[in-house]
């Protein structure tokens, strides 16, 4: 497991409870992210990991409407539904069934929603504010991960060590095209200037 599944896994967690207390207050709102979990399930499947970065520009999509444009709430509690289905498949991805992984979330997510609706004290608004923050946060961090360790490894795997520079030659064709270039170059200038 790597440092993108862990957080891919931490991020889809989170969203999933945060969302689902954020939905709470409406029925609407309820079925906006239950709409969200089942056409994502539905159409993603078993047996995949899901892609990181669709995850946090989800993630982080729903946290920003939902924070600056509560009108549109609904449409952020669908894109949070659709994070907590990636729940299940990451799930799925360590060992749990797929069916079942699909319960547990929804269970847990019906657990949040149920907390939030009788007892005010689990989830204030300030405290879904400053969790829909955070998960804005990770899903920005989470979103951009892969592509950050990629150009790690493009660095790494461009930096030759000075003992093997001898093994890595430069091919003939390219010093041949330099060579060229640079007569070619030569040649152009000494004759524009005459």
């Amino acid at each position: 497991m790597t440092l993108i599944f862990h957080a891919l896994w931490m991020l889809c967690a989170l969203s999933a409870a945060t969302f689902a207390a954020a939905s709470a207050p409406r029925r609407r709102w309820m079925m906006a992210l239950a709409a969200g979990f089942l056409t994502f399930t539905v159409f993603a499947g078993p047996g995949r990991i899901p892609d990181p970065e669709v995850a946090g520009l989800f993630a982080s999509s729903g946290a920003v409407v939902y924070l600056f444009r509560p009108r549109h709430a609904w449409l952020a509690l669908g894109l949070g539904g659709a994070v907590a289905a990636m729940l299940s498949q990451v799930l799925g991805v360590v060992g749990v069934p797929f069916p079942a992984a699909i319960v547990i979330v929804a269970l847990v997510m019906a657990g949040v929603v149920w907390l939030a609706k009788t007892r005010p004290a689990f989830s204030p608004e300030p405290l879904r504010e400053e969790a829909l923050l955070i998960v804005c946060t990770l899903g920005l961090i989470v979103a951009v991960l892969p592509s950050v360790f990629d150009g790690w490894q493009a660095a790494a795997n461009l930096n030759v060590p000075v003992d093997d520079i001898a093994t890595h030659s430069i091919p003939v064709w390219a010093l041949s095209v330099i060579a060229a270039s640079t007569l070619l170059g030569a040649a152009y200038t000494l004759w524009s200037r005459r």
